[in-house]
């Protein structure tokens, strides 16, 4: 496996005909190996019904609603590794997955309260896992923005007490917001003329240790149907060797000018946490670009020398 795809979405409802129509065509087109389901509004007799359609080919862990409020569904496929569930609470479920790669990782499941009181003991909860040093990212519905331009419809004033405590939770876990492409937004309320709404509710955050645990990643927002939400798509490559080497920087790379640009564009990221994250993760981004920079053109190079002098010793 080279690389691995997960969805997450916000059904709104795992019920119904058009939502289990959705899934099973996301299953099939887009083959992911793990699909989160969040606000599943299902208890866990419901939730059974869904998984046991997908038995023959998917494990699962269950959140059961409360009423018609929550629930978590994620779904992973066997050979993807082993998937062990590391701790299950209303608001999140966190898997650890092992595979053939140098080292696990976490992956968190959020469906996040909608009032600021929870939202605070979710953060203070997640915390925890910061500390494991481990490859860690989280994606789901966090039902908070974290700037103004992931809002549009209606006043910041809204958002602002709720998109601060995300700013502290992100910066203060040195977490990275890993960007998307498609809509900028990933929820629209569907009412109609100044009424309505639109918002990056949606998204995936990483820590330094999971973005240079892959080879690449990219995250897409799929078109939003059948929901209010639209699902998330995140892509992750895995390196093609298994072994890492140490990094270091050779003085005559500067002698080429594809060098200069890679550094230009590791520094040109833009991070919404903390100074001194800003600083950390364009260091990692910077030995990342090289290292590939210098596999696929620069050892040639080396080989080269090498042999050269070989030849013609001193």
């Amino acid at each position: 496996m080279n690389a691995l795809k997960v969805i997450c979405w916000n059904c709104r409802g795992s019920s119904n005909v058009r939502t289990i129509n959705r899934i099973k065509e996301l299953m099939k087109s887009l083959q992911p190996g793990v699909v989160c389901l969040v606000e599943t509004r299902a208890d866990t007799a419901r939730a059974m019904n869904l998984c046991k359609k997908f038995e023959k080919h998917w494990e699962w862990a269950i959140i059961p609603a409360l009423g018609m409020s929550g629930g978590i569904i994620t779904f992973w496929k066997q050979e993807i590794g082993m998937v062990t569930p590391l701790a299950i609470n209303r608001y999140s479920v966190h898997l650890i997955i092992s595979s053939q790669k140098p080292r696990e990782w976490i992956i968190s499941v959020i469906y996040n309260a909608q009032n600021i009181q929870s939202q605070r003991a979710v953060w203070r909860s997640l915390e925890v896992f910061s500390s494991l040093n481990l490859p860690w990212t989280l994606m789901g519905d966090f039902n908070a923005i974290l700037n103004d331009e992931e809002h549009r419809g209606g006043s910041f004033d809204h958002y602002s007490p709720k998109s601060k405590l995300f700013n502290e939770f992100v910066s203060g876990n040195q977490l990275l917001d890993l960007g998307f492409s498609g809509s900028p937004f990933t929820w629209c309320n569907n009412q109609l003329g100044l009424a309505r709404r639109w918002a990056r509710l949606d998204r995936v955050l990483a820590n330094d240790e999971w973005i240079t645990h892959f080879e690449s990643y990219y995250i897409k927002h799929l078109p939003r149907t059948a929901s209010d939400h639209a699902p998330i798509l995140l892509t992750a490559k895995f390196f093609t060797y298994h072994r890492r080497r140490v990094f270091r920087f050779e003085n005559y790379w500067f002698e080429y000018e594809n060098c200069h640009d890679h550094v230009c564009r590791a520094w040109s990221s833009v991070s919404l946490t903390s100074p001194m994250h800003t600083f950390s993760h364009c260091i990692s981004r910077t030995r990342s670009l090289l290292s590939k920079w210098k596999i696929k053109g620069l050892n040639q190079i080396d080989k080269d020398i090498d042999k050269t002098a070989k030849e013609n010793p001193p």
